[in-house]
């Protein structure tokens, strides 16, 4: 892909979609000193942008001449085909890249690419992985695939929205943001449940949820961190946190919890995982090795 001078451009980049996250976005990039060109269906939902220094286009095609990258950030895949379909948009994608973060199916992005491809442009499919709150943040975290030399020519711009980004291609990226969501939402449902549960116990539910997050920080990262190292080593020594150990500690707190009421089905499942894993053979081994119990649906030797 031809290096493109942004110096020669009237904007650095320009939004297009401007609901909650897209609004977010253009004003995380002036705050960044960026130069920032805008779109939306309904202008007045710019009007807070145009007063922080946007320059609101009165067309997509004018938006998408303005700038290298254009940031797509609309309802779904078919306000976005509607919007490629607007006078001029087609023409206009000549040589400009967009970084689409529209939510849409595993199969529509691809497709999305080649329409932009044949139209001369280049397509980045990007999604953050915070909500709107953090976007701009410099711990947070994103996902990007389609085009990788698009991708990093504008690396630089697009770690203005999320401070860290890892690029992947189609078939890893999708996946992975697949079982990150799975994991990260697993995660907060259980903590919801475990704070949920200690009102049971006469305890504060608000004073908990902050002990909580205070308390298992460190323990829970460490213990993911560990379990990374042994998956990477595919060393599941049991000489820190055995399976069977867990198995039976599992046991007394489900009793503890169901002992006062509390309706824990994540932990409850958490408890019938661990003594799978432990019937699999795993149980001499460290908890981590639950892992090789989902990956492999069959008891280790065999």
């Amino acid at each position: 892909m031809r290096e493109q001078n942004d110096e020669s451009f009237e904007f650095d980049v320009s939004v297009v979609g401007l609901g909650a996250m897209g609004t977010l976005m253009a004003h995380a990039l002036l705050k960044q000193g960026k130069r920032v060109a805008i779109w939306n269906r309904s202008p007045g939902k710019a009007a807070s942008l145009v007063a922080a220094g946007a320059h609101l286009c009165d067309s997509v095609e004018t938006a998408l001449v303005a700038s290298p990258a254009t940031i797509f950030v609309l309802l779904d895949n078919h306000a976005t085909h509607e919007v490629l379909g607007m006078p001029g948009v087609m023409h206009a994608l000549a040589n400009r890249t967009i970084v689409d973060y529209t939510t849409n199916a595993q199969d529509e992005g691809p497709a999305l690419q080649g329409l932009v491809n044949r139209a001369g442009g280049h397509y980045v499919k990007g999604m953050i992985v915070a909500y709107p709150r953090n976007v701009g943040h410099r711990e947070s975290h994103s996902i990007h695939t389609g085009d990788r030399e698009a991708f990093e020519q504008h690396r630089s711009l697009l770690e203005g929205l999320a401070g860290h980004t890892v690029f992947l291609p189609w078939g890893e990226a999708l996946a992975f943001a697949s079982v990150l969501h799975a994991h990260a939402f697993a995660a907060m449902v259980a903590f919801f449940e475990a704070v949920g549960a200690s009102e049971r116990f006469g305890l504060s539910v608000s004073k908990t949820a902050r002990l909580l997050l205070d308390t298992s920080r460190f323990f829970v990262a460490d213990a993911l961190e560990e379990a990374a190292r042994r998956l990477e080593a595919q060393d599941f020594a049991g000489d820190q946190a055995r399976l069977d150990v867990h198995v039976d500690a599992f046991a007394h707190i489900a009793q503890s919890l169901h002992a006062q009421g509390a309706w824990t089905p994540v932990f409850d499942a958490v408890c019938q995982v661990a003594q799978r894993a432990a019937s699999m053979g795993y149980g001499d081994q460290d908890i981590a090795a639950i892992t090789l119990s989902f990956a492999h649906d069959k008891a280790p030797g065999h």
